[in-house]
């Protein structure tokens, strides 16, 4: 859960816990609602992380024995119930100017899965934007 705390703008910084950026080096920001396509990364990481070993030494087992399956496909529901409960919904972003050859990208300052706190990186997004 995010706080109005974890966030200060300065004249030359952006804070965000213990995390800080440039405003100088900022050029936009905005509040991105993600996607199933943005999560995938950690589906599967949940994925795996409850069911995979299982999948794994089932490979070496010719013929698995239906308790076994059974098992495994319940650890993989749960991993992928778990992994979409977790899911980012929201995420405040800024478009950084890096100083080497990366560019221009956009980066993540934090990611939130409650709609309560979209309300309040709305509001961060709004004072960013007039602190540039």
């Amino acid at each position: 859960m995010l706080k109005e705390t974890d966030f200060n703008i300065d004249h030359q910084f952006l804070y965000f816990r213990k995390d800080r950026y440039p405003l100088a080096k900022i050029n936009d920001v905005r509040l991105k609602k993600m996607s199933l396509l943005d999560n995938v990364g950690q589906l599967a990481f949940w994925l795996f992380l409850f069911a995979g070993p299982l999948w794994l030494g089932m490979a070496n087992w010719q013929p698995a024995p239906l308790w076994l399956e059974c098992t495994a496909v319940a650890l993989a529901i749960s991993g992928l119930g778990f992994g979409l409960s977790r899911c980012s919904r929201y995420a405040l972003q800024v478009e950084f100017n890096h100083i080497d050859e990366t560019g221009t990208q956009w980066v993540n300052v934090t990611k939130s899965y409650t709609t309560k706190d979209s309300a309040l990186l709305l509001r961060q997004e709004r004072a960013i934007k007039t602190a540039l």
